[in-house]
């Protein structure tokens, strides 16, 4: 049984995991608007040293898993959103229409990524290959970029 909008809302704090496309799977969207500078969301999960497929990094040696929905943000190379890892919350950069889908820079987290991909965020400054902050592309993103004149 489907839950009304509004207690979606409520139960959800106004987040919902979608499918937001086949190539780029999962993400995540607001059902509310949410204003730039605005708290979006308080996340809690499992702490661990395990770099795991939609974990993210707390520290160094650290990474936050089984979130219930900061594991599923997209990227975007000019995101609409931020993640302060010591207060656990994702906060909004821009101001976000409802429905909106929430957007953060892999790179502003993660040294180093589980796997590098192809970027089509389409903002201007689109690096075209994401990596974690301390690392360089791999073989295939070398590659990549070479293909495209970059």
């Amino acid at each position: 049984m489907a839950l009304p909008r509004e207690s979606l809302i409520e139960d959800d704090e106004a987040l919902e995991v979608l499918d937001a496309s086949a190539k780029h799977g999962l993400g995540v969207r607001t059902l509310v608007p949410r204003q730039a500078g605005a708290v979006v969301h308080h996340f809690t999960g499992v702490i661990t040293p395990e770099l795991r497929l939609h974990s993210l990094q707390v520290s160094e040696h650290l990474h936050i898993a089984e979130t219930r929905f900061i594991g599923f943000l997209s990227h975007s190379c000019d995101p609409n959103c931020r993640l302060d890892m010591q207060r656990f919350e994702l906060q909004a950069l821009t101001d976000v229409e409802a429905d909106g889908l929430l957007t953060i820079d892999y790179a502003a987290t993660e040294d180093v990524l589980y796997r590098q991909f192809e970027c089509h965020c389409g903002a201007p400054a689109c690096r075209r290959w994401i990596t974690g902050r301390a690392e360089a592309p791999n073989a295939e993103g070398r590659a990549y970029l070479a293909s495209i004149g970059r």
